[in-house]
């Protein structure tokens, strides 16, 4: 299979997935929520030995929670903040955020995962309008 790439907001972090991506999920729990400052984490695990770096791998930063979720891992780059891939926290799988990829992984979302912490406002995507860009400029 061919290598999958992706990268972070600025460039500066960069990698490469091979295989075959596990599963791809939506979590909605509250760390990534936090974590992503979105509605929900978007992503795809990866068996591991998975990801290679290509670029700015000294440049990536890994917080641990002890407070909220302990052992909670958000791996980002120092530069721009954006997530990047991490290890699970059996360090067996490669957590990949889908946004960081610059390429289709040839899988699609099967699951909704912690639904009962999903946001009280949450709205589907299939229920609200639908518009090409920005709304206000």
């Amino acid at each position: 299979m061919k290598p999958i790439t992706g990268s972070c907001l600025c460039g500066k972090v960069a990698f490469e997935v091979t295989g075959t991506p596990i599963k791809f999920l939506y979590c909605h729990c509250r760390s990534c929520q936090k974590s992503t400052g979105s509605i929900h984490a978007a992503n795809l695990a990866f068996p591991g030995g998975s990801v290679r770096w290509t670029q700015g791998e000294d440049l990536i930063e890994l917080f641990v929670d002890t407070q909220e979720n302990p052992g909670f891992p958000r791996c980002f780059c120092r530069s721009c903040g954006s997530p990047v891939p991490k290890l699970s926290r059996n360090q067996q799988f490669w957590v990949v955020p889908s946004g960081s990829l610059d390429s289709d992984p040839g899988l699609k979302p099967t699951a909704n995962i912690y639904w009962a912490e999903h946001a009280p406002w949450y709205v589907s995507p299939d229920q609200i309008t639908k518009h090409e860009g920005p709304l206000v400029q």
